[in-house]
């Protein structure tokens, strides 16, 4: 495990302990190989289950692979939580992912990255080099963006506060969503 994945991990679990999902059932979309996933899973003591487009899981947490890229393979109200940590911008359709995850549970958690043109290139670089079949659609926004997709979308938004070591190069938004 890289000392970028722990870290990074730290920021999200850092910024997620305020919203109280200790003891929950979360869904990590995206959990990719699944390094941060257990790390949240340890740091937030929750039950958390994975589910991606490509199983290329190196942890062993629960996981559930999703057969298309836009609907999620679990029955309505499966979950008290889903995280969307840094995958929505690699998604077409953001809103229909985004109902898809109110579908499944109450509360969405979002970490994703800001839209710096550093953290674009580093991105579609990273992406290419670990997964290569991964869409990079690259929809990336600015927290204002967010915030605005997200009341248009029906749901009360809190911004997460997050905290970087000094020497970490890259940034995010943090936001809970909840239904009105």
């Amino acid at each position: 495990m890289s000392i970028t994945q722990r870290k990074r991990a730290k920021i999200i679990a850092d910024c997620y302990t305020k919203w109280d999902i200790n003891g929950k059932k979360v869904l990590d979309v995206g959990c990719g190989n699944g390094v941060v996933s257990e790390l949240l899973k340890e740091r937030l003591g929750i039950d958390l289950y994975g589910t991606d487009i490509i199983d290329y899981r190196k942890r062993n947490i629960p996981f559930k692979k999703m057969t298309t890229s836009e609907k999620l393979p679990f029955a309505d109200a499966s979950f008290d939580c889903v995280m969307f940590n840094d995958v929505l911008h690699h998604t077409d359709d953001i809103k229909a992912f985004i109902a898809e995850g109110s579908r499944v549970a109450d509360t969405i958690l979002i970490f994703e990255d800001s839209s710096s043109f550093l953290l674009r290139l580093v991105d579609v670089a990273l992406n290419h080099f670990y997964s290569p079949q991964m869409p990079r659609p690259l929809n990336f926004k600015t927290q204002e963006e967010w915030q605005l997709l997200f009341k248009q979308l029906g749901f009360e938004c809190e911004a997460g506060e997050l905290f970087y070591p000094y020497w970490y190069p890259f940034k995010h938004f943090a936001f809970r969503l909840k239904r009105r």
